[in-house]
């Protein structure tokens, strides 16, 4: 392009031919880079004391809102001094929260949210509060009948199974919706809770959760699985006992006493489910002592059976063992149930309650001999 011709100016051309004009301001090395907008906004620092005022301000103005789920969050602490000091440390929040009205915005956003909470003027201290609400199913001096019934379950008429429990029940629930899902003759519900157990009521009420959502449902067969979350502290008469004690040790008992008779229906069978093997040896050894007071309360109750899941968990070993054949049976944590375990659990499960419940008698649709349809023939 000849120089007479009009050319586009180099925009940058300043930046890469001769220096910039005289006139322009330099600006010092040490001096920071700033927005021109910053400089029209006027802004000006604050200084720290009142950045510290106004951040503290907040997170008590959040504490006041929120002082119902701190409170619930401080009782479900393991017992012992810890929560005891976060328990006091909360109760100043919930009198203001109170007086002020303050629950009644926070009441407002849960209900939005779908969300509740306990009032922390409520007591939750879940001291001595395992108890079995009463319930209009058959207690165990009404019982007339088989304590376990046996019957032909079909299709039209199926079984009706629930199977619920700590976070271990969460890999065995869907092992065992997948073993029955071809199996029309089955309903299966199930409920696992994380976290729950039977030494703390103040975090999830078991046998008040059998007695609105589960009885009224009449089970025919009944599957749960504690202990996991269990070896922890109970408050017992304001008292805190560790599971190392008697005390502690009878309470526990006498809560799953407690649960195993309000299961008891009219001919249901009740399959309680013992820890398995777990790799820390403390552990384990608390499992044990709990595996043995389901063992030994479940021989007293005739409608209850006791499944050991210990050797279904650990087939060649008497100790926590991981995998088989290079299959993993438990997850990295030592505690819970790999997919390969949790198949191994629920086929025990399925075929305790066929020995106890389902008949020998071929349900509707079942070729003569009992045979599944599709299955080998015998010999």
């Amino acid at each position: 392009m000849s120089p007479d011709q009009g050319e586009h100016p180099d925009p940058h051309a300043e930046q890469h031919e001769g220096a910039p004009p005289a006139d322009l301001p330099v600006r010092p090395a040490s001096e920071p880079r700033s927005l021109r907008y910053h400089d029209l906004a006027g802004a000006r620092p604050q200084p720290a004391g009142r950045v510290l005022a106004i951040g503290v301000l907040a997170l008590v103005l959040a504490a006041l809102l929120n002082a119902d789920g701190l409170a619930e969050l401080a009782t479900r602490q393991p017992v012992g001094w810890k929560r005891d000091v976060a328990r006091a440390a909360v109760v100043p929040f919930c009198a203001v929260a109170r007086v002020a009205h303050l629950r009644d915005a926070r009441e407002a956003l849960r209900d939005a949210a779908d969300k509740s909470t306990t009032p922390c003027n409520e007591d939750s201290s879940g001291s001595d509060s395992f108890v079995a609400p009463a319930t209009p199913s058959t207690t165990p001096a009404e019982a007339e009948g088989p304590a376990i019934a046996q019957r032909s379950p079909t299709a039209a008429d199926p079984l009706r199974v629930w199977l619920g429990g700590d976070s271990m029940t969460i890999e065995l629930a869907d092992a065992v919706e997948q073993a029955v899902v071809e199996r029309p003759e089955i309903s299966l519900q199930t409920r696992p809770e994380v976290s729950s157990g039977l030494t703390r009521p103040d975090f999830f009420d078991w046998p008040e959760h059998f007695t609105d959502e589960v009885l009224p449902t009449d089970p025919e067969a009944i599957v749960v699985m504690f202990g996991a979350n269990d070896p922890q502290g109970m408050e017992l008469d304001g008292e805190p006992v560790q599971p190392s004690s008697t005390r502690w040790q009878d309470e526990y008992r006498r809560r799953v006493a407690i649960l195993m008779d309000q299961l008891r229906g009219d001919g249901r069978l009740v399959l309680w489910v013992g820890q398995p093997r777990m790799r820390d040896d403390g552990f384990d050894r608390r499992m044990a002592v709990l595996d043995e007071i389901y063992a030994e309360e479940a021989e007293a109750r005739p409608w209850v059976r006791f499944l050991d899941s210990r050797p279904v968990l650990s087939p060649s070993a008497d100790d926590f063992q991981s995998a088989v054949d290079g299959t993993s049976l438990r997850q990295g944590d030592g505690i819970h149930l790999d997919r390969a375990g949790a198949d191994r659990l629920a086929e025990a499960v399925v075929a305790a309650i066929e020995d106890e419940v389902v008949s020998g008698e071929p349900s509707a649709g079942d070729p003569p001999g009992g045979d599944p349809p599709g299955g080998d023939p015998p010999g």
